[in-house]
Parts: structure tokens; C-alpha cells; sequence
């Protein structure tokens, strides 16, 4: 495993993150936060904010990295992401829509992940160009779907690419063998293509991860305590912090928490004063937090900086924090002043 990943995008600061560019010329994919998400019914995988894709027939928009993907022949690249599959997703029999491309120069699809009709199935599939291992599954706005593609890219000319298929840790399908590849030099993430007259409805993307290993189911709600490798709002709701601990690999680590449940670069609804301050000092070492409890009233966001950062952040027991589906649609709608 790379310390900690090659690349992690939570967009829980309501952007593209770590993504390079945007292409959406008919505004279909946007980053909206709990609040808005409710009104419709969806919530986000973790956090506050999610990837959205609302599709509009043959409209496609997509987000796209040019540097932690790329891998050379031979080379492994494992990529994680979650997907919540609408209930309003319209599909035409046959019409297949492609959510993720792991690119070689060009930009040819040497690996792709999506959603497709098959009769009256929906499915999740991916494959080198289009559909070879597939899975059916139901719309429905409270499921997410922890999807993994394990690539092995070809050694160069001898058609030995590999690609193995996980939904929530289990295989879908064999392995997928004698794919012919070039190596990788950027990912799109999105409605990539496949989109077709009559699409419409939602998708959201959770998160993504890069690495070269893989990576494994992770758990969505916290009971206590949250690992965090990137920008986060590690708890949503009030609650009580009762401890903190920072690591990096230099001495300049740093990790700020502000009390607020939708953080925005330019927004004005909450404060930028710190609940909680931390730095680590010596290399490598865990650096305490807390000497005493601090309570928030809206959640706890979590910023980190330095060299190779992480944290872990423990609420006390007697907390309440969004723990389920139901819990950000009821809090998402009441802070709208929908109910």
C-alpha cells in the first residue's frame, strides 16, 4: 500500500479536489452537500458532499487526473470508488454508460466501469472497452455500491493485461484476461460516454482512491473513531470530541477542525476558528490532541496538511452524529427548512 494512497478525493469541500479539469458543457455533474442531496431522497456516501450526475440524454461531463493513475507496463493500479445508482436512472434497453475510463495517451479506454440496461436489468459491469463482467443490481437512493478494479497493464505487446472486478469486496465474474494496453496516463470520471437519447436520472460517486494494491471494503458510518487521509467532514451533526491523534512523515503536519457541516472554500455560514489545532513536531510520531473534551454543534471537518498526514478523530460515546440513510435526509431536510 502507498503511504497513505496515490490519490484520495473525498470532493467534501463541495470540488473536483485532486482532478486536474472539468469538461461539462451541459452542467450535469455538480458537487452538492447533504442539504441539497435530501431534497431528492439521496445522501452522500460519507461526509457531506458527493460527485452528482443528473443525466440529460446525450449530454456527457466528466472530471479528469493526469498524474496518479499513470502506470507502466506491467505495473498494478488498483482503483476504489462508490456509486449510488438513482431510482429515477431511465435507461433504453441496451444503452450503456461509462462512469469511470483508466486512459492510456489519446485518450484510449484501457479499463471501464458504468452502468447499463440489459431488457429490464439494470447493471453494473466493466471490461478493457465495455461490458464483460456484469452485475444486476436495483436503483434505489439509499444504496451505495464499493466498487474496486485491479488492473495489471500489459507488458507491452504480448495482450497480458488483467483486470479483476469487486463490488463491496466480492469478484464479479473471472478475472479478465488477454487485454491489450497501453500504459496509463489519466482517468475520467463521470458520464464519460455511452450516454444516448431519452437518459436521465441520477448517479453519485461518492470517493475515489487510487493505489497499488487493493484497497478493500471500507466502513461508511463511525461509530467513534475515524481514520482520515484527506479532507473530510469526519462527523456530521452536534457531538462531543474526545480525542485526536496526528502523524506525518515530516514535521509538518498539521491538522485543523472547525465546527461545521458543510464546508465550503467561500462559505460564510460557518467559522473559521479552530475547534481543535494539532502539529507534529518530530517525524513519525503521534502527537496527542486533547487535554480536554471540545463540543461541536454542527460536525466535525477536518483539514490536513504536510507531509504524508494522518489522523485519527474519537467522538465521545454519548454522541449522536449522522450514522445512517434516513438520519441525513431527516437532518438534510430540516436544516433546508423542507420539514
Amino acid at each position: 500500500m502507498a503511504f497513505p494512497w496515490l490519490h484520495y478525493s473525498t470532493f467534501d469541500d463541495g470540488t473536483r479536489q485532486n482532478f486536474d479539469s472539468e469538461t461539462d458543457a451541459s452542467n450535469i455533474l455538480d458537487f452538492p452537500h447533504y442539504r441539497e442531496l435530501s431534497r431528492g431522497g439521496f445522501s452522500p456516501w460519507q461526509g457531506s458532499h458527493a460527485l452528482r450526475l443528473r443525466l440529460n440524454g446525450t449530454a456527457t461531463a466528466n472530471i479528469a487526473e493526469t498524474g496518479d493513475w499513470d502506470t507502466s507496463a506491467s505495473g498494478t493500479i488498483a482503483t476504489w470508488l462508490t456509486v449510488c445508482i438513482g431510482s429515477d436512472l431511465n435507461l433504453a434497453d441496451g444503452d450503456t454508460v461509462i462512469l469511470f475510463s483508466l486512459d492510456s495517451a489519446g485518450p484510449v479506454s484501457e479499463t471501464v466501469f458504468g452502468v447499463r440496461r440489459s431488457g429490464s436489468n439494470y447493471q453494473l459491469f466493466a471490461g478493457e472497452t465495455g461490458a464483460t463482467n456484469t452485475l444486476t443490481i436495483t436503483r434505489d437512493n439509499t444504496k451505495w455500491y464499493q466498487i474496486e478494479l485491479v488492473n495489471t497493464i500489459d507488458a507491452g505487446g504480448g495482450n497480458n493485461g488483467t483486470l479483476d472486478f469487486y463490488v463491496d469486496g466480492a469478484a464479479v465474474g473471472a478475472q479478465i484476461t488477454a487485454l491489450d494496453q497501453e500504459v496509463i496516463t489519466q482517468i475520467r470520471l463521470g458520464a464519460v460516454s455511452g450516454t444516448a437519447a431519452g437518459n436521465a436520472g441520477t448517479v453519485l460517486i461518492g470517493g475515489i482512491i487510487a493505489d497499488d494494491a487493493r484497497v478493500y471494503p471500507r466502513n461508511r458510518f463511525h461509530n467513534e473513531t475515524v481514520w482520515i487521509t484527506r479532507d473530510v467532514n469526519a462527523f456530521v451533526g452536534p457531538c462531543t470530541i474526545d480525542d485526536v491523534l496526528l502523524t506525518g512523515t515530516s514535521t509538518d503536519a498539521v491538522l485543523t477542525i472547525l465546527d461545521t457541516d458543510i464546508y465550503e472554500a467561500t462559505g460564510i455560514g460557518f467559522s473559521r476558528e479552530p475547534v481543535v489545532y494539532i502539529r507534529n513536531t518530530v517525524s513519525n510520531n503521534q502527537e496527542p490532541g486533547l487535554n480536554v473534551k471540545r463540543q461541536v454543534h454542527k460536525g466535525v471537518y477536518v483539514q490536513l496538511t504536510g507531509t504524508n498526514p494522518q489522523a485519527w478523530v474519537s467522538i465521545d460515546k454519548g454522541s449522536s452524529p449522522v450514522l445512517s440513510h434516513s438520519h441525513y435526509v431527516s437532518l438534510g431536510r430540516r436544516m433546508s427548512g423542507v420539514i
